[in-house]
């Protein structure tokens, strides 16, 4: 929670900022991260919101592509979920899921931004799920100035979503899913949230347990051979966004 007084740790705190399950930032990889901070160009997590690509284009290895590439991914990035917000600030002990109990408590960014206010702070006590470590690390995090600084600058270029109640009878309720090859215009980490609003679930390996196997561009072989094995119902995006009632 002091990690922006340390050169190492504010690195890290920058790599789990543009990771894929926080702002999920294509093109600011950990190489990029660690030489964009060599350069002065970012030091604090809104300063990747002030970007100049100008600069950025005069560095070796970056075309107009990639540079318009990084652009756009950050443009992107500024909308998100309560919960993706929190889960991208870092904060020790508050990961996905943690994240994920605090939004649906708090329900909106307004209402985190209150628990620099010690008695709002005390209401957390109140979600089933957690307790005083987590507490107690969410109050050395809004005690520390630096990152009141960043969250309310953050505040100020993010559009932070209300936490939204994720359907119990959603159209993949029972249904588990997973991921292999690159998908067309959609993160993993995007898929996986639509997955999980209409009730469905995903899983990390291909086995008995596994409905559809959602196959994209350069798929692992060997993942859609055995999923072929099991008889598991391979399906591709399109399929996917039928599922869902969307179109691609």
């Amino acid at each position: 929670n002091e990690g922006f007084g340390c050169e190492k740790i504010s690195i890290e705190k920058l790599k789990h900022f543009v990771s894929k399950d926080a702002l999920n930032i294509e093109g600011l990889g950990k190489k990029v991260v660690e030489k964009f901070w060599d350069l002065k160009f970012i030091k604090f997590p809104d300063d990747i919101f002030k970007l100049n690509f100008k600069q950025i284009s005069d560095l070796d290895g970056w075309g107009p592509q990639s540079v318009e590439n990084l652009k756009n991914s950050i443009n992107k990035s500024k909308k998100l979920k309560l919960d993706k917000f929190i889960y991208s600030l870092g904060i020790r002990h508050i990961g996905q899921e943690n994240a994920k109990l605090i939004s649906e408590f708090l329900k909106d960014y307004s209402n985190f931004i209150k628990l620099k206010d010690e008695n709002k702070i005390k209401e957390l006590f109140n979600i089933d799920g957690i307790g005083e470590t987590q507490i107690n690390s969410i109050k050395n995090y809004f005690l520390n100035n630096t990152n009141i600084k960043i969250l309310n600058e953050l505040g100020k270029v993010l559009i932070i979503k209300n936490f939204e109640v994720q359907q119990k009878n959603g159209r993949l309720k029972g249904k588990t899913f997973l991921v292999t090859g690159k998908l067309n215009g959609i993160s993993r980490a995007e898929v996986k949230s639509l997955i999980e609003e209409n009730s469905g679930k995903t899983i990390s390996s291909v086995s008995k347990k596994l409905n559809f196997l959602i196959v994209g561009e350069k798929p692992t072989k060997k993942k859609v051979d055995y999923a072929k094995q099991l008889k598991i119902k391979v399906i591709d995006q399109a399929e996917l966004l039928k599922m869902l009632n969307k179109s691609s």
